[in-house]
């Protein structure tokens, strides 16, 4: 179906978009269902605890990597070439971890599944967005984000579970599902997703307009990364940690794939600081029910820090791609999702490390809420200046 005919329809209705969706789902779905797996399944194998969490590190710093140098690959080769690589290799490695048990083995299959999680998510960030009418972009961000939420929600937290009860196997299996999910690919689109370089001048004219959403960002899922990461630990005994981080990643879920549909119609301006408010509140409501209030204050701060992580992911995403000209959204993609990634990593070892020591889990929180308000202030300005999208892209939208 075209384009034209769903100016005012479903975006579901674009062949497209429906393909690289599941291939992305898939993508995301092996990916998070081994992620808190692999240090588990690591343990088991007798590996020091001090160490089996770098299994998780080499595949991230892998990712990292890969995404800044994407922007490349993605005007060589088509969506298609890069979105099949990229599930090929993070697919057909998995079943390897029942057999490599070697530290060395588990870094080096983590590693090859780095590089195809970094090309699903870079390209799939792009590919979604430009199989959608311009005037819904947001929208288009939404699903994506949708096609990365849900598996990160339910598969994090079910490929520990299932690791923890001894079937390891199964999530090893699980991981296979990119490749099987291949049979989708047949409409993705057979052309390069990026243009020409614009000169020798042209990464310092591209990098500078992104810099400020990349570091809001990373700030925003940096406090994200930590606050996964301190609840456990400071909450050990009882279902309270489990039912606020199920609150945390629902209205994330809901958030992310919903707010493009508002950046649509209202634009930034209003979108972008009432989130950055709703966040601060959060990480502050989190830290003092952590610190001794309420469960219900626990609750309400993750729920409402989960509204600004997951709307902020599409809010920025969106602004990345405007600072930059059409040709050079390859290049905001990489930046965008290497700063995902690096936030999360980041923030699950700094503020982690931040709540064993004196400042504990409250004043850890307490610190990221600090940064998310500084930096968040910090990007003010470029949000300022992006207009809120004409009548006349509305006017045709349901």
């Amino acid at each position: 179906m075209s384009i034209a005919t769903t100016r005012s329809g479903s975006l579901w209705a674009i062949e497209e978009i429906r393909a690289v969706f599941v291939l992305c789902f898939a993508g995301l779905t092996s990916f998070s269902i081994t992620l808190a797996a692999l240090p588990a399944w690591a343990a088991q194998q007798g590996h020091a605890d001090t160490v089996v969490g770098t299994v998780t590190g080499v595949m991230l710093g892998v990712t990292v990597l890969v995404q800044l140098g994407s922007a490349r690959l993605m005007r060589r080769y088509s969506t298609r070439t890069l979105l099949i690589v990229g599930c090929l290799l993070l697919g057909l490695p998995s079943p390897l971890y029942l057999l490599g048990t070697d530290l060395w083995a588990l870094y080096a299959i983590s590693a090859v599944r780095g590089v195809g999680f970094a090309l699903v998510t870079v390209v799939g960030a792009l590919a979604i967005p430009r199989a959608a009418p311009a005037h819904r972009r947001g929208e288009a961000i939404g699903i994506f984000g949708l096609a990365a939420a849900v598996p990160m929600m339910l598969g994090i937290a079910g490929g520990a579970a299932l690791t923890l009860g001894g079937s390891f196997p199964v999530v090893a299996t699980l991981g296979f599902v990119p490749v099987v999910a291949l049979v989708a690919a047949h409409p993705v689109s057979r052309t390069p997703l990026g243009g020409p370089a614009n000169g020798s001048g042209s990464w310092r004219r591209v990098l500078l307009p992104l810099l400020i959403p990349a570091a809001v960002l990373l700030t925003v899922t940096a406090a994200g990364g930590g606050l996964v990461t301190i609840l456990p630990l400071q909450l050990p005994a009882g279902a309270t940690a489990g039912t606020a981080l199920l609150l945390y990643g629902a209205v994330g879920m809901v958030a992310r794939w919903r707010i493009g549909h508002l950046t649509d119609r209202i634009g930034h301006r209003v979108l972008y600081p009432l989130l950055l408010v709703v966040g601060v509140a959060g990480l502050i409501l989190t830290a003092h029910g952590l610190a001794g209030g309420t469960v219900a204050t626990l609750m309400v701060g993750a729920a409402l820090f989960g509204l600004t992580y997951g709307g902020m992911q599409t809010v920025l995403l969106d602004l990345s791609y405007r600072a930059v000209p059409e040709q050079d959204a390859p290049t905001a993609s990489a930046v965008w999702n290497a700063a995902f990634d690096g936030g999360t990593a980041a923030g699950a070892s700094v503020l982690g490390f931040a709540a064993g020591s004196a400042w504990s889990g409250d004043g850890a929180l307490l610190a990221g809420a600090a940064a998310v308000a500084v930096v968040g202030i910090m990007g003010l300005a470029p949000v300022l200046v992006h207009r809120a999208p004409a009548r006349t892209d509305r006017e045709d939208t349901p």
